[in-house]
């Protein structure tokens, strides 16, 4: 199952009379001693959930269910220790609710933080920052006479197809004979693009693209540019000027290293327009008050999250607002349960439509208390 599909599984995924068990593990393990760590790690966890459950007096098949997660994520997690599945992934992601017939696994290509979590509903905030490194791009590398197209994630290479082109070399006589012979090329070249316009364009339709990266010499995406339809050409994020001589993994890496770098930059944009919208009352909010009340109002289209916030608050139990630690819900005085806010804010951010960023340092986005939104609307007004 692939990272889009899901996380539709696990926002739409209704809570039942059963537990559900969200496990993340950090699986970069360099020294065998890494490997025994998380075992202790997660052994310690277990005990504490199981104990946990007894003292709430929880059902003996709440309590097998748990058994049974715990049990097939333990299996699963050794089989990945030995090399036997899920081999080279930094991360796995664990998501299981055995009684309601749910279990999941991710294998990541960026680690996470080992982490368990039990609770009615799947926790993704770790798993949604993940979504620029899954987001499904095209990446078109072309020259005058061959090009490779690439259904690309910042996570890795998905597939790609290849377009070859027999265009003639340069010919070497001149006068009028070298002008024929160079509208020949020319045409020949106007084929290669039109096919690799093609067939970049039968991916992009057939596949739920995000966006299009091209890379190759300028006047050579120039050219080839003009053989791209509106549509194609309007979905163009970023352009990478580069010679397509060099072996082609080496093109590669550095196409994804610029891809990376494009994408962090954009989040430092993302949480600057949040700020300076905030400013002048516009779509954006910063710190953490005006921040949940975005988020409580379905108003949040980008929640910015400093890879380190964390912050304890409240869920009110009767109408599900999200507030700061407080003895009675502050909109209907309802009771209210402690939560960590991050994971609930995040989890209603996505249910709502919107997305998360987690930004890996950005001094300004700290000075807000970590935590920025842009929104859909000006002043969002609660609607719970």
């Amino acid at each position: 199952m692939d990272y889009d599909e899901l996380m539709e599984r696990l926002k739409d995924f209704t809570p039942a009379d059963f537990p559900f068990v969200t496990q993340y593990v950090n699986a970069h393990w360099t020294e065998e001693f890494h490997k025994k760590r998380t075992s202790l790690f997660f052994k310690n966890e277990w005990n504490g959930v199981f104990q946990r459950f007894r003292e709430q007096d929880a059902p003996n098949d709440v309590l097998r269910s748990l058994r049974r997660d715990r049990d097939r994520i333990e299996e699963h997690l050794r089989d990945a220790m030995r090399g036997t599945v899920e081999a080279g992934s930094q991360g796995l992601a664990y998501f299981a609710s055995a009684g309601s017939g749910f279990f999941e696994v991710f294998p990541a290509s960026a680690s996470f933080d080992d982490q368990l979590v039990v609770a009615d509903v799947p926790y993704l905030k770790q798993l949604a920052r993940l979504a620029d490194e899954y987001e499904r791009l095209l990446l078109v590398m072309v020259d005058a006479g061959r090009a490779r197209i690439y259904e690309l994630e910042l996570a890795g290479v998905d597939s790609y197809v290849t377009v070859l082109e027999d265009v003639p070399g340069r010919h070497k006589q001149g006068g009028p004979s070298q002008l024929r012979f160079q509208r020949h090329v020319d045409v020949h070249h106007g084929w290669h693009y039109r096919d690799v316009a093609r067939a970049a364009e039968r991916l992009f339709d057939r596949r739920r693209i995000g966006d299009v990266v091209m890379a190759g010499q300028q006047e050579v995406i120039a050219e080839f540019s003009r053989f791209l339809p509106k549509r194609i050409l309007e979905r163009v994020f970023v352009t990478v000027h580069l010679d397509l001589i060099e072996p082609e993994n080496v093109v590669l890496r550095k196409v994804l290293q610029h891809l990376h770098r494009h994408e962090h930059d954009k989040e430092r944009r993302g949480v600057r327009r949040a700020i300076n919208q905030a400013a002048v009352g516009g779509k954006g909010t910063v710190g953490l008050l005006a921040t949940l009340r975005a988020v409580n109002s379905r108003a949040v289209q980008v929640l910015y999250l400093g890879k380190g916030f964390a912050a304890t608050g409240v869920r009110c139990t009767n109408c599900g607002l999200l507030s700061p630690p407080a003895g009675e819900c502050p909109h209907c005085s309802g009771d209210v349960r402690e939560v960590e806010l991050s994971e609930e804010m995040a989890n209603d951010v996505l249910e709502s439509g919107g997305e998360i960023d987690i930004v890996e340092e950005s001094d300004e986005l700290a000075s807000f208390e970590g935590v920025a939104a842009a929104t859909r609307f000006r002043k969002p007004t609660i609607v719970r």
